[in-house]
């Protein structure tokens, strides 16, 4: 393990006369305050960062934050110390921000990544250590996930339950089939990239600009409202409670006005600012063309976020689910859906098929021992024989049901779905074989 002084041990021993922080616990021990504030630093990209800090008041000494917006940033002063993709990275995961977990708990390097196509939440992640703490039988169904609103009493929203691996094979399917696309024809693939870009980058303008027009037009008809009100109270048609009143709605609704105006307007600057930069994706796609596994290094650099839609079929060989897979610098412009679905059910199919007849063939089997045993201990022993009544009165019922079902199916039209018929335990053959 590389031993690095952290910043108030390195300044001790290298800079004496400018040290201020002489206690300490471990001279080697960083704590995410600092970390964090060393990967917020664009200085080492070679800019320089002024106004960090702002005074509202100039005649208070507190001092508020900058916001990214307010900070004067002047690029390529000095030289830089990371590369822009480097730092843009370590921005990604910084945003992913897994929830803090207590003690005894696990996480997964998908934590942040997976989200809910229904509601939108984040996907929670099961892991198989707190499943078998004490067992050494590990499925692999048991690493799963599924919605965080699932059961949830204020927000409710269904399982969507997925397994890890399932996730993991579907993102390198999917980084496969991105490299083939883009590696067969670039150019083709940069052209319809920009297509879609475009197409989606004007279609949400146009609607933030016909909301901003919106919020526009009501705070023209408020400041008519607001104008006239006030004549009124003037001349006196309005008593003062009255115009209070209103001038206190007007005024708030004007307020919530001019913050959704200023939200589409930012809005608007990025959606023109943004674009996507297909030759970085390139270069990381012709970096993992060949590749076989899933590594951590791969899925950090590529993939920005996996959507997972709910299932149908249920729990069987039918299951179907959709995975949206959204890639770094093409943003959700061009996601990879994958469907999951099973190509081999036919075979599995008869494979049930065969193992259930053959259950059903043993079941029968031991019904018909089980029944002989009671018929013969029924001659001697009066607790058996009414034991033995209640079956075959039991028996005699379900023959009733079984013919009164048949009896229906047979005069249902042709375009009903006929009743399906399956009986439980005995035919009526089986019946009348064992009256005999």
């Amino acid at each position: 393990m590389k031993k690095v002084l952290i910043p108030s041990a390195y300044e001790e021993q290298y800079h004496p006369e400018s040290a201020r922080h002489h206690s300490y616990h471990d001279p080697y021990r960083w704590n995410t305050t600092t970390l964090t504030y060393i990967l917020d630093r664009q200085e080492y990209l070679g800019h320089t960062v002024l106004c960090k800090s702002i005074r509202e008041n100039f005649k208070l000494k507190k001092r508020r934050a900058a916001t990214p917006e307010e900070r004067i940033v002047f690029k390529n002063t000095h030289e830089a110390i990371i590369d822009q993709e480097t730092w843009d990275k370590a921005q990604r995961l910084r945003k992913r921000c897994p929830k803090r977990l207590p003690d005894g708990t696990y996480t997964h390097r998908l934590s942040g990544m997976v989200f809910c196509a229904d509601c939108g939440s984040r996907m929670s992640f099961s892991s198989p250590e707190s499943k078998h703490r004490d067992s050494n039988v590990v499925y692999d169904s048991d690493s799963s996930w599924q919605c965080s609103k699932y059961r949830n009493m204020y927000v409710s929203c269904t399982s969507h339950f997925i397994k890890t691996s399932t996730i993991e094979d579907a993102i390198l399917e999917a980084i496969k089939a991105m490299a083939q696309k883009v590696l067969e024809d670039e150019t083709e693939f940069a052209e319809q990239l920009r297509t879609l870009w475009e197409s989606q980058n004007s279609q949400s303008s146009n609607e933030y600009k016909k909301e901003l027009l919106a919020v526009q037009k009501r705070m023209d008809e408020l400041d008519t409202l607001i104008r006239s009100l006030y004549e009124s109270s003037v001349i006196g048609k309005i008593p003062e409670r009255q115009f209070q009143r209103l001038m206190a709605q007007y005024d708030e609704e004007q307020t919530g006005c001019e913050i959704r105006m200023a939200e589409l307007k930012k809005e608007l600057d990025n959606a023109e600012t943004t674009k996507v930069d297909l030759k970085r994706f390139v270069k990381l796609i012709r970096k993992y063309k060949d590749c076989e596994t899933l590594t951590d290094e791969m899925l950090y650099e590529l993939v920005e976020k996996v959507v997972i839609h709910s299932a149908s079929g249920g729990r069987t060989i039918y299951r179907q689910q959709q995975i949206d897979i959204y890639f770094n610098f093409i943003g959700d412009t061009f996601p990879s859906q994958i469907e999951i679905n099973h190509d081999d059910a036919k075979k599995i199919t008869e494979q049930q098929i065969a193992k259930r007849k053959k259950y059903q063939k043993t079941s029968g089997e031991n019904r018909k021992k089980k029944r002989a045993a009671l018929r013969e201990a029924a001659k001697t022993d009066p607790q058996a024989a009414a034991e033995y009544e209640a079956l075959l009165q039991k028996n005699r019922e379900r023959c009733r049901q079984y013919a009164q079902n048949k009896k229906l199916a047979q005069q249902e039209p042709a375009d009903t779905v006929p009743i399906q018929l399956e009986p439980s335990f005995e035919t009526p053959e089986e019946m009348k074989g064992e009256s005999a």
